[in-house]
C-alpha cells in the first residue's frame, strides 16, 4: 500500500510492503561450480525477476524439492521469539549504560570537547550541529535507521551484490536462510519512491511514540515489529503456497502506526495530498485492520498485506498491554547486569 497519512501535529503514514521478480542479469547458468556442488535439500534459485510491478515483493522462482509445510514455521518462530527476547535486553542493557556515562563520564566527555574544540569550522557545518544537537534521542535514532535503510537500497543497485541481497535481505519461507532474513528485510526497498515514502512515514511518525517509549525501548520495539510481521508473512505464503521473498520496512513501520493509532486515538490524520479530508486515528486504525485483512483474505499481491497486518497487530498489542509483560519486567536483567558491571563510581 502506498497511501499517506498526516496530521495537524505533522504525523504521516504510509502502507505497503512490495514483492521481489527475476531480474534479467541473473540466468540459471550463471550459478558457479560452487552453487552446485550445495546440499539436494537446499531450495537454490532458479530465476529472479527484480522488475516486479509490487514494490515489496521480488518474483524468485526456487528450485522446487517439494512443497512448504507448516513445520517448516518452527525456527522462524523461535528465533522471533530468540531475537524479541536478545533485542529488549540488549536495549535495556544500553539504556543503564546511557545512564551510566552520563552520570559519571560527562565531564570527561566536556573536557575532552574543549581540549579538540576548533576555530576552523564554517557556519554551515556549525548549522547543522546545532540542528542535529537540537533532535531528541528518538530522532537522532530514527535518522540512523533511515540512513541504514538509504544504504541497503545503494547495494541493491549493484549488479554483483544482487545475488547476495535476494539471499540475506529478502524474506521468504523457501529460502534456505529463513532467519536472518526476517530482520534484514526490514531495512530493505530495491524502488526508490518505496524507500522514500516509507523513510517519509518512519520519520512523521516514529518521534512521535519514541516520545513515550524512549529511545532503547523504541529500538527493541521496531526491530521486534519487524521480525513478527515477516513472521506472519511467513505463515501467509506457506497457506497460499506463494513463497516469494518479500522486502520492505513497512512491517516495522506498520508496528509504529499501530502504537501511535492505538496510544493517542483521538490525534487527527489527514490524507497528505487531500488534507481537507480528516479522521481519526482510532478510526484510520480501523480501516488499516480491516483493508490488510481483506488483502490477506482475497490474496491481493501489490503488497505483503500479511506482514503489514502482522505489525500492525504487534504494535496495537504492545502499546496495550505488551510493554507490561517484557519491558516492565527487566529489572531480572538489569540486576544481574549491574552486579556484573558493579555501580556507578565504583571501579
Amino acid at each position: 500500500m502506498t497511501s499517506l497519512f498526516s496530521s495537524s501535529s505533522r504525523i504521516c503514514c504510509s502502507f505497503g510492503v512490495k514483492r521481489f521478480q527475476p531480474c534479467r542479469g541473473l540466468r540459471p547458468q550463471d550459478k558457479g561450480a560452487r552453487a552446485s556442488r550445495r546440499s539436494a535439500k537446499e531450495r537454490k534459485i532458479v530465476r529472479t525477476n527484480l522488475e516486479s510491478r509490487s514494490p515489496e515483493q521480488i518474483e524468485v522462482i526456487y528450485e522446487k524439492e517439494g512443497g512448504l509445510r507448516f513445520k517448516s514455521l518452527l525456527r522462524p518462530f523461535g528465533f522471533a521469539c530468540l531475537f524479541t527476547g536478545g533485542s529488549f535486553a540488549g536495549c535495556t542493557i544500553w539504556q543503564y549504560e546511557s545512564a551510566r556515562a552520563n552520570s559519571t563520564g560527562q565531564k570527561i566527555i566536556d573536557f575532552a570537547e574543549t581540549i579538540f574544540k576548533t576555530g576552523k569550522r564554517g557556519e554551515f557545518r556549525d548549522e547543522i550541529n546545532r540542528r542535529y544537537h537540537s533532535l531528541s534521542g528518538t530522532q537522532k535514532l530514527t535518522l540512523g535507521i533511515i540512513a541504514t535503510n538509504v544504504a541497503v537500497y545503494a547495494c541493491w543497485r549493484v549488479p554483483a551484490m544482487q545475488m547476495f541481497m535476494i539471499r540475506w535481505f529478502s524474506a521468504s519461507p523457501a529460502a534456505k536462510a529463513t532467519c536472518i532474513p526476517m530482520v534484514l528485510s526490514t531495512f530493505s526497498q530495491f524502488s526508490f519512491w518505496h524507500l522514500a515514502i516509507n523513510m517519509y512515514v518512519m520519520w512523521s511518525f516514529a518521534p512521535t511514540i519514541g516520545a513515550v517509549l524512549g529511545k532503547e525501548q523504541f529500538l527493541a520495539f521496531y526491530l521486534s515489529g519487524g521480525v513478527w510481521a515477516s513472521f506472519l508473512s511467513y505463515a501467509v505464503k506457506i497457506a497460499s503456497s506463494s513463497p516469494h521473498p518479500s522486502i520492505g520496512a513497512s512491517g516495522a513501520i506498520m508496528a509504529v502506526l499501530g502504537a501511535v493509532c492505538t496510544h493517542i486515538p483521538d490525534a487527527t490524520l489527514s490524507i497528505v495530498f487531500l488534507p481537507f479530508l480528516t479522521f481519526s486515528a482510532g478510526s484510520a486504525l480501523k480501516g488499516l485492520l480491516a483493508f490488510e485483512s481483506l488483502g490477506v483474505i482475497l490474496r491481493w499481491k501489490f503488497f505483503d498485506h500479511a506482514a503489514h497486518l502482522g505489525g500492525l497487530l504487534f504494535g496495537c498489542y504492545y502499546v496495550t498491554d505488551g510493554y507490561k509483560r517484557i519491558w516492565n519486567e527487566r529489572g531480572r536483567i538489569l540486576e544481574h547486569w549491574v552486579r556484573y558491571r558493579g555501580r556507578p563510581g565504583e571501579t
